[in-house]
């Protein structure tokens, strides 16, 4: 696909720099830390990716996407949770909405990714009636999470964007 396109990047534990990496390769696209765009094609389509925060794209990624005029978008990135999960459809429907109305967004789609160590240990000090409270259940998720993102999770980052780039 080329240099019409570049991959750009916020990772907190390295799950979506990995998603990235894999993603420019397969598109054969630049790849960039949201941190130094500067190399970034003026007029290039943009695959941006995120790590959840909170329920949207993290700080560094949010302020890069405000900053956005005009520009074909598909927006890729990891969660802890499930990708089939309503939480991650709101996420998504979040992250589109950071994007000026200029942007077009050609598609989106958030694979699942190893929960940062620190954030668990959080969890187990919040009051029970919180959502990401450390419970058994959870606790599975978790174990779950840990794995990703793998090999499929990669394949469909790399299917979703090649059909919504085509």
């Amino acid at each position: 696909m080329g240099n019409d396109i570049a991959v750009i990047y916020s990772s907190r534990t390295g799950n979506t720099k990995k998603v990235a990496e894999r993603l420019a390769e397969a598109l054969d696209a630049s790849c960039h830390s949201v941190k130094d765009t500067s190399a970034v094609p003026e007029g290039a389509t943009l695959c941006i990716g995120t790590w959840i925060d909170r329920g949207t794209a993290d700080a560094a990624a949010k302020k890069y996407i405000e900053s956005l005029r005009g520009r074909r978008v598909f927006i890729y990135g990891t969660l802890g949770a499930e990708p089939d999960s309503e939480h991650c459809a709101k996420c998504i429907e979040n992250i589109r909405a950071l994007f000026d109305p200029s942007n077009e967004i050609l598609g989106a789609i958030l694979v699942q990714g190893a929960i940062d160590p620190m954030l668990i240990e959080m969890f187990k000090s919040m009051p029970k009636d919180n959502v990401h409270a450390f419970t058994e259940e959870n606790a599975v998720r978790y174990a779950a999470a840990a794995s990703h993102p793998d090999e499929n999770d990669f394949a469909q980052v790399i299917a979703a964007a090649k059909e919504a780039l085509a």
